[in-house]
């Protein structure tokens, strides 16, 4: 007999949800799919597979679920440590990891793959071999000269993200279908390779940061100089988000709750207190079927108020992948497994992957493949950080001298 599973989606992406209609048909499994785990009436089945955040209002939902299933699967990254979402735990925003509610299997990914959670409903273990073991960029791990917040795809010479003081999580990380490491961008560790991946990176990292400059002052202790400065130094000004930087991924499961008050939007307690320049990424993430033309918002409301200019190859390309993200909403929710494959292969090929690691300020980080025009025609650039209010879409933010969010709403 067929092995009863259930697909549930909870929170507002649906990211992970869309991916479970690449599951083989002929599986040996009957598959269902609720995209409105409220509405599911309770019946006997074999495998729960969760998706997307959860929030405590959710867990009497998920027990019953559970109560009802011979096994449990938090699918993707936020079912399984709160994901991107978990940054909104700063902001008092209590997204649970499944594991805290239920008794789950994790199986990790931003997206999650598929074909992984294939392997665990039929009782076998993902791989897990090391993102640095594929990545061409080969780590040193010598000790920093600096600390910085961007690289010019112009220079990047296909050195270690790390050994240029670039912080990437690749050294706690598994390997991944997403690999943002091939787009110019450095992993964030959706699928950690160890346990406490944010608190094992920030030690290694610190730990090569030994011979970069940081500012500290004596408060009349024994040790001296027992505080850092209350001014940016060479560090804090190079990473100004240590929770976004090293915890985007298990926030939830390595810290507590944080004291600052909500937003009352959980979108604006996740962009709240980001760098500018990891807005397009962690959109692309958290955006879910609008992932798209949230990330072109961001990116195009910040060009427009600073006076980024772009030429028509971006153009055309940001308007492709427009209409690309107005076709898949309608097909996804119509459950249309052939129509979402070739869609995803389309927005990977101009974007990279399915977080669209490769759109930036001005254009993109890494060649597109098939374009005839010169790279250097359609690259990103370095981009300036000038205080203000950008707005353009559904989006309208606001960042500091610095380049760090202080307001961001996103109107459905």
């Amino acid at each position: 007999m067929a092995q009863k599973v259930t697909v549930f989606n909870f929170g507002t992406c649906a990211k992970c949800f869309d991916a479970t209609l690449l599951l083989p048909a002929d599986n040996g499994y009957e598959l269902k799919r609720a995209l409105e785990p409220s509405k599911w009436v309770p019946s006997p089945i074999d495998v729960a597979v969760i998706t997307g955040y959860l929030l405590p209002k959710d867990k009497v939902l998920v027990e019953k679920i559970a109560k009802n299933a011979k096994l449990v699967i938090a699918f993707g990254s936020c079912a399984a440590t709160g994901g991107p979402f978990g940054l909104a735990c700063a902001r008092g925003t209590k997204v649970t990891p499944a594991r805290d509610m239920v008794e789950a299997i994790d199986v990790h990914g931003c997206v999650g793959e598929w074909f992984e959670l294939h392997q665990v409903i039929k009782g076998n273990q993902p791989d897990r071999a090391k993102l640095c073991d594929a990545c061409k960029r080969r780590s040193t791990c010598k000790f920093l000269s600096e600390v910085v917040r961007q690289i010019d795809p112009s220079q990047d010479d296909e050195s270690c993200f790390n050994d240029r003081g670039f912080m990437c999580n690749g050294y706690v990380a598994r390997q991944c279908k997403e690999k943002c490491i091939d787009v110019a961008t450095p992993c964030r560790a959706c699928k950690p390779l160890v346990d406490h991946p944010g608190i094992r990176m920030l030690s290694m990292f610190g730990t090569l940061m030994a011979n970069v400059e940081v500012g500290t002052e004596a408060t009349g202790g024994i040790a001296g100089t027992d505080k850092l400065a209350d001014a940016p130094d060479d560090v804090t000004r190079s990473v100004p988000d240590v929770s976004g930087a090293f915890f985007r991924f298990s926030l939830p499961v390595e810290m507590p709750i944080g004291k600052l008050p909500s937003t009352g939007s959980i979108l604006s307690d996740v962009f709240t207190g980001r760098p500018l320049e990891e807005l397009p990424l962690l959109a692309g993430m958290l955006g879910g079927r609008r992932a798209i033309s949230m990330v072109l918002d961001i990116i195009e409301a910040y060009e427009n108020g600073t006076g980024i200019e772009i030429n028509d190859i971006v153009k055309g390309y940001r308007n492709k992948l427009r209409e690309i993200e107005a076709q898949m909403q309608s097909v996804t929710k119509a459950g249309d497994a052939a129509w979402y494959g070739s869609a995803a292969d389309a927005i990977r090929k101009i974007a990279g992957n399915m977080n669209l690691s490769n759109i930036f300020f001005g254009g993109f980080k890494t060649p597109i493949k098939d374009e005839q025009a010169p790279f250097d025609e359609y690259k990103s650039k370095i981009i300036e950080f000038k205080k203000g209010t950008y707005q353009a879409g559904r989006v309208k933010y606001a960042i500091d001298a610095e380049g760090k969010v202080n307001e961001f709403s996103w109107r459905p």
